[in-house]
């Protein structure tokens, strides 16, 4: 994932890309225009187009490997601290099936202890040491292995893909594609079946970076001789538009590669009009779009999810995975709304179910995995741009004669009346009809639609997404408790540690860079939060150059945070206040107050790279300490146990988070105390 853009590149065919208006981009005029016409339109019931459209059960086609979504770049770092029962109605929502999203396919990032968009998410193995004496707590860091054992809990048919977007610094010595991380990555996915129970079913390469061809060889054959045969190899998770295929040119070229990778995939095809080259067409394996982008958690951003059902008439395409799966990271980072659900504030409880979830369940929960496209029937009829148009697909069971029909209208510009001719094997009883329409309503059940000597008739009005079934069990989930209010972060704040599991995140700490987790205390004082990497990783992100973790609300300004720090060997430790500007090309580069402390007694205060004061205490030695940073309008002072270090006056920075942080050496924190000051 990436900061979202307004415009794409020309498609080949001359097709004009015009304002991304779906990406969470405000419509321009000639936008508002145009939905105020279809308002009128459907209003006046202007005379529809005519079209017939043929679902014949024995057209060939392709299966439906359905819709999924990503859980990557610690987008998903604040869901797993949200109390119950809402992080299960969450869950929930999210992949149940026939309840809410009823995601067939969950794709999540393998940590590498660096920055991958909204934060970094830990590794198994943040040295060679731990790769080489693995622990079961190793793998118990983070979230995503228990978020893919609540995705199987739900459903157990769910697909499982593992993608790295960075690596800990002792892979290679540095080098990305080696042996090394070939066995770092069959290391979790065995992980993930030992210690969780869960198969993990497809593997990529390198996100958004060229792939390198003897890597994948290589990876091919390191699966199989860890005994993972049946994990299919995904290729190559690109989405400059230059490069989005060139491993399918590779595999042409190549029988061995040909015959390693199971899986054509590119990102955000749609902004490129569904675009994939003859190559991808001559392989005829599948073809996935391995990262949707539709941000901003509104009706404009479902319908960009709506429009994915031009995919399969536009270029076969089989599966589309969204990111982000929720939006529960922090406002002020990379992209405020990624998600199909919104879920940041768990000190509250309070979450979002978004329009997105709704489209995504006209696909979802209408046909399964295996469920086959009747190309027959697969239309999708676009103008100049990608945002004019509409498209239909059919699919049909495999082992019944039921089947699905999903109509969508995002940018028609009239109503459309619809005449299907069902061959005669497929199901006669009547459809059951589903609707969400732009601003109006979200999975509304509609009258059934009878079939009548193999024909049915149906009017679809503009910007809105049907499914017509002859299924039935879908539901509009509706969790069994209200939704509490949302809440800021509270400005009083105290964290032991001591009641959190260890190996996990410290509770509402989002790490950004490193590895943070809750350790156990050296003197056998119950816990703290424990940095791990003691080497800068093989970076997706270039602009994070030590480790940091961060907790609070951006609009803070006056506090004193106080906290227990201890270097057990040769370093520094960082404790920041005021902490912002963290997303990619925003007009506030980030800065902090930050005073670091090293293990010989030199200390600094700094306002972004400005040295606002420095000098020298006795040694830290290996024991614990307690430094104090104050913050009362341009009045800042610190302290070291509870001694006066400095006193100044600065206006640099007017408000921001607390952040931990070191350098590359181990450090423990503990007993972080935060409270306002007048």
């Amino acid at each position: 994932m990436r900061t979202p853009y307004v415009s794409g590149p020309m498609h080949p065919r001359k097709t004009k890309i015009t304002k991304r208006t779906h990406r969470g981009v405000k419509p321009n005029g000639f936008n508002q225009l145009k939905l105020v016409f279809l308002a009128l339109a459907s209003a006046l019931c202007l005379v529809a187009e005519q079209h017939t459209i043929v679902v014949d059960g024995k057209s060939p086609g392709r299966a439906f490997e359905g819709v999924g979504a990503l859980s990557a770049g610690a987008s998903s770092r604040l869901l797993y601290d949200y109390p119950e029962p809402q992080r299960s109605q969450i869950l929930d929502y999210l992949f149940n099936p026939g309840f809410g999203a009823s995601l067939h396919h969950l794709k999540v990032e393998i940590g590498g202890d660096v920055n991958s968009t909204d934060g970094s998410e830990p590794s198994h193995a943040v040295t060679r040491e731990e790769f080489e004496h693995p622990k079961e707590a190793y793998f118990q860091r983070g979230y995503e292995w228990w978020l893919m054992e609540e995705a199987k809990k739900r459903n157990p048919k769910i697909m499982i893909e593992g993608l790295q977007w960075g690596a800990p610094g002792w892979i290679g010595n540095g080098k990305f594609y080696s042996r090394d991380n070939a066995e770092f990555v069959a290391s979790f996915i065995k992980g993930a079946k030992n210690y969780h129970g869960v198969d993990m079913d497809y593997v990529g390469i390198w996100n958004e970076r060229h792939h390198d061809v003897e890597y994948i060889k290589l990876l091919r054959r390191v699966l199989d001789e860890n005994g993972l045969q049946r994990v299919k190899i995904v290729a190559s998770d690109l989405w400059e538009m230059q490069e989005l295929w060139d491993v399918a040119k590779d595999m042409e070229k190549d029988p061995e590669l040909k015959k390693a990778v199971a899986v054509l995939n590119a990102h955000v095809t749609e902004a490129y009009g569904y675009y994939t080259t003859p190559s991808v067409k001559r392989l005829g394996i599948p073809v996935w779009d391995g990262e949707v982008h539709s941000y901003g958690g509104n009706w404009y951003a479902a319908m960009g999810h709506a429009r994915q059902n031009r995919a399969y008439p536009t270029a076969k395409i089989t599966k589309l995975i969204s990111w982000s799966l929720i939006t529960s990271y922090h406002d002020f980072l990379v992209v405020p709304d990624s998600g199909m659900m919104k879920a940041n504030t768990p000190w509250s409880g309070h979450y979002d179910v978004q329009p997105s979830l709704w489209v995504l369940a006209h696909f979802n929960q209408f046909a399964k995995l295996g469920w086959k496209y009747l190309d027959s029937s697969c239309q999708a009829w676009t103008g100049e741009s990608n945002h004019e148009g509409w498209s239909v697909c059919a699919m049909k069971a495999p082992d019944t004669n039921d089947y699905s029909v999903i109509v969508e209208t995002m940018d028609a510009r009239e109503n459309q009346a619809l005449t299907f001719e069902v061959s005669s094997d497929l199901a006669t009883g009547a459809l059951a009809v589903w609707r969400s329409a732009f601003k109006r309503e979200s999975f509304l059940r509609l009258a059934d639609v009878t079939v009548k000597k193999g024909k049915f008739t149906f009017v679809a009005e503009p910007g809105a997404i049907y499914t017509l079934t002859t299924t039935r069990g879908q539901h509009k989930g509706e969790a069994a408790t209200p939704v509490p209010a949302p809440s800021k972060f509270p400005l009083q704040y105290v964290s032991a540690f001591d009641a959190q599991p260890v190996g996990h995140p410290g509770k509402f700490f989002s790490d950004q860079h490193g590895a943070f987790e809750v350790a156990p205390r050296p003197d056998g004082k119950g816990q703290c939060l424990k940095q791990l990497a003691t080497q800068q990783g093989i970076r997706w992100r270039e602009d994070y150059d030590f480790p940091q973790t961060i907790l609070g609300d951006i609009d803070w300004k006056d506090y004193r945070l106080s906290v227990d720090v201890m270097l057990p060997q040769a370093g520094s430790v960082k404790v920041q206040g005021r902490a912002r500007g963290f997303s990619w090309g925003g007009k506030i580069p980030f800065s902090t107050y930050e005073l670091e402390w090293n293990r010989d007694g030199a200390w600094a205060l700094r306002a972004g790279e400005k040295v606002l004061a420095s000098g020298r205490t006795e040694p830290l030695g290996n024991k614990w300490h307690t430094v104090s940073l104050t913050l009362n309008k341009d009045l800042i002072q610190t302290q070291l146990d509870n001694k006066k270090v400095s006193e100044l006056h600065d206006a640099t920075n007017p408000n921001g988070v607390i952040g931990l942080g070191s350098g590359w050496n181990t450090a423990l924190f503990d007993n972080v105390r935060i409270d306002p000051v007048n």
